[in-house]
């Protein structure tokens, strides 16, 4: 069995208080919390199952036969394929605590070298449809020698709304804003001053300072499919 994680005493509770129907008004947080984080199957012995209340011989035998019986969270944590126990409290390693932690569910999208990326435009397009303020990172937007968009840095500001929008570009010049402009005259282009991207490798797209996509391979290889190209969605909190 390809077991994901661990979950800690207090949140197996939960978990399975949930499943029952039985989850408190005070634990409507918490378990939205592990939803967001939780992937299936987690792994359990029959000491934590018994030891939150759990009653169910058949569970307990078919964990005995796998020899999951007196292990602890942490100690069935390295048997899982992310190697992490589920926490409300403790944010130390293995642990992963719920709703503030550097470790995070996010959406990614992967495009390995050949794949087409029309899926990736969709979702992009449709993530900035709505969108009022744009923060674009990407010091590799313009040619060099010219100062120029180029013409994959063109196609990916085709997919922006052609309506009233503020976009930020970290690599601000004038030249750039015009040329933006002319896309579009009812942009306004701005220099991006937030110390957020400072001396960071990857390319970023953050909407509306809430949503942040992270581009790993740069915007030109969401057109160019000689690399790989990642997009990692999240939330910024």
């Amino acid at each position: 069995m390809d077991y994901t994680l661990a979950m800690e005493n207090g949140l197996l509770k939960v978990f399975y208080d949930f499943k029952q129907g039985l989850v408190q008004e005070t634990s409507t947080a918490v378990i939205q919390n592990l939803l967001r984080m939780y992937q299936p199957p987690h792994i359990t012995s029959v000491a934590q199952l018994k030891a939150v209340g759990v009653d169910d011989p058949a569970l307990f035998q078919q964990l005995a036969t796998m020899q999951y019986i007196n292990q602890t969270a942490e100690e069935l944590a390295p048997l899982t394929r992310y190697k992490l126990v589920l926490s409300e409290a403790s944010a130390v390693y293995p642990a992963v605590k719920l709703g503030s932690d550097v470790v995070s569910q996010e959406l990614v999208m992967t495009l390995k070298p050949g794949d087409d990326r029309t899926k990736a435009h969709a979702w992009l397009k449709a993530l900035l449809d709505n969108a009022r303020t744009i923060t674009l990172v990407d010091r590799y937007l313009c040619v060099e020698q010219t100062g120029r968009l180029k013409a994959s840095s063109r196609q990916f500001l085709q997919l922006l709304p052609k309506r009233s929008l503020s976009i930020f570009f970290s690599a601000y010049t004038t030249a750039l804003a015009s040329e933006v402009k002319q896309i579009c005259h009812q942009w306004k282009v701005k220099q991006d001053s937030s110390p957020r991207y400072t001396s960071v490798h990857d390319r970023y797209l953050l909407i509306d300072g809430e949503l942040e996509v992270v581009v790993t391979s740069g915007i030109e290889y969401l057109f160019d499919t000689s690399k790989e190209c990642t997009l990692l969605v999240r939330k910024i909190n």
